[in-house]
């Protein structure tokens, strides 16, 4: 008799207390054997009372408690603790449908050469009780997609779909690459990033986990926003430093060189400190891109809003404020 695989679901938390349980629950009412089921969570040094809310499963779920270090650092330690066959991500204010891990397993079980399985998300605002359903191309549902090809695609197209609590992956796969802990806010990307690049990737058409969307993240106060900008920043370049180990095609590293140089000078501006020479060096870059995409990195540059990083500040300011008066 045929014996289902292990399945091993992380969750790296930093002060969702309030949130971690409905997540726990949802993973523990999934159709699937839940004897084949363990929990991983990863605790980023929650201040609340994440701790207490989480041990009143014993048993049931492996709880680590780390320092503060990023949930780069977090989703590693989830990791390497785990003893599954297949590796489900879920961020813990998100939560999974019943039929989620089945469904993901099904696939992985169907062909050796699927390293990622992913769906749809329902975006849920918390705020305005409204729920939406993720759009993804129709092109890569329901079929088998290199996971190279995918990823040309993605860059090309400026969008990205199949990580955070939509992600899951072969746990030999996973473990075959190290996570820096500098990647941190760029974690969900990283780990794409990682894992198509080493086999095939398979879309389900039906949403299986919601997405849990609102406010609590970040402050709108000035400074912790530069904060937000300036650990964004180290973290793609983290990410951009690790794409060569990776062994990433030359289309997508020069696509995310020129992605990172966007996000360093958007940083900029928000401090004030974008020169004339920073403007220069990007286009400088892209019109290198131009003889290596050809017409496509017209298109590539829309998709990063490369043509708002290449205007002076204050043109960007007074164009910003000509746009808020006309929208009142």
């Amino acid at each position: 008799m045929t014996i289902s695989p292990l399945v091993s679901v992380i969750i790296p938390t930093y002060n969702y207390a309030h949130y971690i349980c409905e997540a726990v629950d949802s993973v523990l009412a999934s159709d699937f054997p839940i004897e084949q089921v363990e929990i991983v969570i990863v605790d980023d040094g929650s201040t609340d009372d994440t701790a207490e809310r989480v041990l009143l499963y014993q048993d049931r779920v492996k709880y680590i408690f780390q320092t503060n270090f990023g949930k780069a650092q977090a989703t590693k330690i989830a990791i390497q603790n785990t003893t599954g066959q297949y590796i489900f991500n879920l961020d813990a204010d998100d939560l999974f449908l019943p039929e989620k891990i089945r469904k993901v397993v099904e696939v992985f079980e169907s062909d050796a050469s699927i390293v990622h399985v992913s769906h749809p998300a329902t975006h849920w605002n918390v705020d305005e009780n409204i729920r939406k359903v993720e759009i993804i191309p129709q092109k890569i549902l329901g079929e088998k997609v290199s996971g190279k090809t995918l990823l040309s695609y993605f860059y090309r197209q400026g969008i990205q779909f199949g990580g955070g609590s939509t992600f899951a992956a072969r746990a030999d796969v996973l473990k075959n690459f190290t996570i820096p802990k500098e990647v941190d806010m760029y974690i969900d990307e990283f780990m794409l990033l990682a894992t198509l690049n080493q086999g095939y990737s398979f879309f389900l058409e039906q949403p299986l986990s919601i997405w849990r969307v609102h406010n609590k993240n970040f402050s709108v106060n000035k400074s912790i926003l530069n904060q937000k900008f300036q650990r964004s920043l180290v973290s793609v370049e983290a990410v951009l430093n690790e794409l060569s180990i990776l062994g990433i095609d030359e289309k997508v590293k020069r696509i995310y060189q020129l992605k990172t140089l966007g996000l360093s000078l958007a940083v900029k501006e928000q401090l004030q400190e974008k020169s004339g020479l920073d403007i220069l060096k990007l286009w400088i870059s892209f019109f290198d891109n131009v003889s290596f995409f050809g017409l496509d990195a017209f298109k590539i540059a829309k998709n990063l809003r490369l043509l708002n990083r290449a205007l002076p500040t204050p043109l960007i300011t007074t164009l910003r404020k000509l746009s808020a008066g006309l929208k009142i």
